[in-house]
């Protein structure tokens, strides 16, 4: 089954169609259009049907909107691979009433998450060969319960609209990314990833993203640049705190973050925001390694803004509680 807009894409691609513009979130710069160039597009599908080993047997389920680079490239993949495809319509529990017989997923952590706590969709899940996670970081709590899985491969993916969506896939259990094609990657001077390779053209990709190389040349990204809280001069990354606050509270992801808002004495306050009928946790017992990464203040929003992809926008959502 497909959806309308997947029909036309196909029908596009199949006439030889060689730009598609897709809308950018904006990770490098300003949300706006980006042009898909066909042979990228072919690059980055051959690629990943390398990293992944794929085969004539297998068939994808797209259960991501194809307005977007995660959604378009897989119904280019199909047709790269000529291999078949599944299009539903987006929703935060994909599969819920799946019986399909499908190989290859891409999910949001949102949408893993709600699938794995339903025991009908995570015995689907199961079933699927390869399963790639993006759009956001994986908390602890799940990357733990993937583990364990044996049979289905679970990729953690990094990438943008500008990479032709992952540029570089991390095996669930292993500790970072390694690039799906030969790249030249460095940190700036404020610990951002930058990389160039055939997928950017060969022009140096800055990003937002702060990361950590080890010796074997893979990468983890520890956080945004622009979530990072200086706080009476020692800088703190807001996920790393959430993280901690999910594995010790239990509390959900998409029902709270932390941020900075501004303070006479420390310059940035750290606050931990709670969307409205929460039960706030009690801060004092959760073991920070350090008293400063502590939030200051516990703080309600009558409702959370979000991305397209699920992400919280903090600032939009901070700016509801002064507004």
């Amino acid at each position: 089954m497909l959806t309308q807009q997947a029909e036309i894409l196909l029908q596009q691609w199949r006439s030889g169609q060689s730009e598609f513009p897709v809308s950018s979130s904006g990770t490098t710069g300003e949300p706006g259009i980006f042009i898909l160039k066909r042979s990228l597009i072919e690059l980055s599908c051959r690629m990943t049907a390398k990293a992944l080993s794929v085969g004539p047997s297998d068939r994808i389920f797209c259960c991501l909107p194809t307005d977007k680079v995660g959604g378009m490239m897989q119904l280019f993949r199909s047709e790269v691979w000529q291999i078949p495809i599944d299009v539903a319509a987006p929703t935060a529990h994909p599969l819920k009433d799946y019986t399909g017989h499908a190989s290859i997923i891409s999910l949001t952590p949102m949408q893993l998450s709600h699938t794995w706590q339903d025991e009908n969709a995570r015995k689907a899940l199961l079933t699927f060969r390869v399963v790639l996670i993006g759009g956001a970081g994986i908390s602890e709590t799940l990357e733990d319960a993937l583990k364990s899985v044996t049979g289905t491969a679970f990729y953690h993916t990094y990438g943008m609209t500008e990479t032709y969506s992952h540029v570089a896939l991390r095996r669930i259990g292993k500790p970072g990314f390694s690039f799906i094609l030969p790249t030249e990657a460095s940190l700036k001077n404020d610990g951002c990833l930058q990389f160039s390779n055939d997928l950017t053209e060969n022009r140096v990709l800055q990003t937002s993203d702060v990361a950590i190389f080890a010796n074997d040349g893979t990468f983890r990204i520890t956080g945004r640049a622009d979530n990072i809280i200086n706080s009476g001069g020692v800088k703190i990354s807001a996920e790393s705190i959430e993280a901690i606050i999910h594995q010790h509270s239990g509390l959900e992801e998409g029902t709270f973050f932390c941020a900075g808002i501004p303070d006479e004495i420390l310059g940035q306050k750290m606050v931990l925001v709670l969307l409205k009928g929460i039960p706030a946790p009690d801060l004092q017992k959760i073991p920070f390694e350090y008293a400063y990464l502590r939030p200051k203040e516990v703080m309600v929003a009558e409702r959370f803004i979000f991305t397209e992809t699920q992400k919280i926008r903090r600032r939009e959502t901070l700016s509801l509680i002064y507004s």
